[in-house]
């Protein structure tokens, strides 16, 4: 109001304005800002001091939870040990099986390297207790055209071996071991129906939270491996049933999947089966080499896809229509005739052939085999050998000279 009363009262003088506003207007009071300030900071640290408080409290409640869950899935995971009279009296049939057949996620032998998974204990058989709750029905397709799917295992490759079938042909055979393949989860929508099954130990400590719900949600112990295998809706398998090697049958074909070997970086010749370039007439130190990769000026450029060197091994192979030549129900082994990617250790995905399915229809049991109580069964399953020598040539009667006749007639 004194403001106004100046300016219009008065003719504007700015050199009293100025005077005005500069002994007006209140003078600064430095000990009550900072007062101000340190009740600010005060209730400052007070929240944070708060808030880290409720964070700490926050933290204590989530461990002792993951602690509740840890335990539950101890309580699940089955106890280790080991079978001293069962190497007696199942020993290989030959050398090139070790007796390291017996695998166990879990621990490794010390010395051995991170990427070979082969172990001196045995996997604990715990599917009778675990099938015990459940009750599985066999069903059949009447319909020559139907494509069923069932369910695939995880298994892990253990080396290789040969045997000899009743006409003295030798079959050469890899030898892959489940270890607890478990139904983990059953994924449908309405387009989609899958089974995920889990397989080998794990160190509860390295589980995420993530998962430890997730196997506790399935009431099974803890899987080191996870693979998810499409289905049709009648083959769907309960929560925690155990799949053995009598899901498979002798003689059926399927498709492995696995990773191969890596190789490093490998030229053309070996990566790609290109031909050596001319050992003499003038070559000098090409004898290996790509060769021409492009054109001249039209296109100027190198075609994308061209085959050159670089990383050789170390993908997803499939390798397709391979038939199974034995089972060992006891020790979990299956019989590959042939040859699966990767190293021994390594982990490969098992599931019935796509492409032989006429031929596998009436050896598959659908949607599993149904062990029944008090029955017994084989332990071990060799495939049918052929009735007659497949490699005997055949011969008409007019081959062999009749009785009464010479043989130079």
């Amino acid at each position: 109001m004194l403001l106004r009363f100046i300016t219009t009262t008065h003719q504007l003088n700015w050199a009293s304005l100025y005077y005005f506003t500069k002994h007006t207007r209140p003078k600064a009071q430095p000990h009550r800002e900072k007062t101000r300030a340190k009740a600010i900071s005060d209730d400052k640290s007070g929240k944070i001091a708060k808030s880290d408080q409720e964070q700490e409290q926050k933290q204590q409640q989530e461990n002792l939870k993951k602690k509740i869950e840890l335990e539950k899935l101890r309580a699940l995971q089955p106890k280790m040990h080991t079978w001293s009279s069962f190497y007696e009296t199942h020993i290989p049939q030959t050398k090139k099986i070790p007796k390291t057949i017996y695998l166990s996620l879990n621990e490794q032998i010390e010395g051995r390297r991170k990427h070979y998974k082969k172990f001196v204990q045995p996997p604990i058989d715990i599917t009778e207790e675990c099938n015990q709750k459940f009750e599985i029905k066999q069903h059949t397709y009447d319909d020559p055209f139907a494509q069923p799917k069932r369910a695939g295992l995880i298994a892990v490759k253990v080396g290789m071996t040969a045997q000899w079938d009743k006409w003295g042909y030798r079959h050469a055979l890899t030898v892959l071991q489940l270890d607890n393949n478990q139904v983990v989860q059953v994924v449908k929508n309405d387009t989609y129906t899958g089974l995920q099954i889990g397989a080998g130990a794990v160190n509860i400590k390295t589980l995420k939270k993530p998962q430890i719900g997730h196997f506790l949600k399935a009431n099974i112990p803890p899987k080191k491996y996870i693979k998810e295998f499409p289905i049709t809706p009648e083959n769907v398998l309960p929560v925690g049933y155990m799949l053995t090697a009598r899901h498979f049958t002798p003689g059926q074909f399927i498709d492995i999947q696995g990773i191969s070997t890596g190789k490093g970086f490998g030229g053309t010749v070996k990566r790609h089966n290109f031909k050596t370039q001319p050992a003499t007439h003038g070559n000098s130190l090409c004898h290996r080499q790509l060769g021409s990769t492009g054109q001249r000026q039209d296109p100027g450029r190198v075609f994308k896809g061209k085959k050159m060197p670089g990383h050789l091994g170390n993908d997803k192979v499939t390798c397709e229509g391979i038939q199974i030549y034995r089972i060992d129900a006891v020790r979990q082994l299956i019989y590959i005739k042939g040859s699966v990617p990767g190293k021994p250790g390594s982990i490969v995905y098992l599931r019935d052939s796509w492409k032989v399915q006429k031929k596998n229809k009436d050896l598959l049991n659908f949607p599993t085999l149904a062990v029944e109580n008090g029955k017994e069964y084989a332990k071990e399953i060799v495939m049918e050998a052929p009735l007659e020598d497949p490699e005997l040539q055949e011969t008409h009667e007019n081959d062999f000279p009749k009785a009464g006749e010479d043989a130079e007639d």
